[in-house]
């Protein structure tokens, strides 16, 4: 049985991926020079703004829960809430390329999760499906009946 939205929602999920891909490289490009200017910083809080929106996008259209083994927040939701990048602190800094690696593995298992929902779903023979619903709706009708 082919659900339409699982299909749309594992292809949104990938295609966020690639954005996301290339918004880390955007963001280690900036980081891995001597000084970041003012320019390198507004190139990354401009692509952060468009990034952040898909991501409401994506957010509210798959009701996904971040739930990782000691954090509490969502990976994707600290790295985009960050306001510059010129001033951090070496700390700060090692921080993020851990969240950076966090929201990559949390974004695919996203992925993992629907794709393990399509392969459930690829197991159901529609006819099947259809009988099922013919008879358990005809069952209710009966019990309706019955409890008048």
């Amino acid at each position: 049985m082919i659900d339409k939205k699982t299909e749309s929602d594992i292809k949104t999920v990938k295609s966020f991926l690639e954005f996301w891909d290339k918004f880390h490289s955007i963001y280690s490009g900036v980081i891995s020079r001597e000084s970041i200017s003012k320019e390198d910083e507004q190139k990354f809080l401009e692509t952060k703004e468009v990034i952040k929106n898909k991501y409401e996008g994506l957010r509210g259209s798959l009701e996904f829960k971040y739930m990782p083994h000691g954090r509490f927040t969502d990976p994707v939701s600290d790295i985009l809430g960050i306001d510059n990048v010129r001033f951090m602190a070496e700390k700060n800094l090692r921080k993020l390329q851990g969240d950076w690696k966090d929201s990559y593995v949390f974004l695919h298992n996203i992925v993992e999760r629907l794709e393990n929902k399509k392969r459930r779903l690829d197991q159901f023979n529609p006819m099947g499906v259809f009988v099922k619903k013919f008879f358990e709706e005809g069952i209710t009708k009966r019990l309706r009946r019955v409890l008048r």
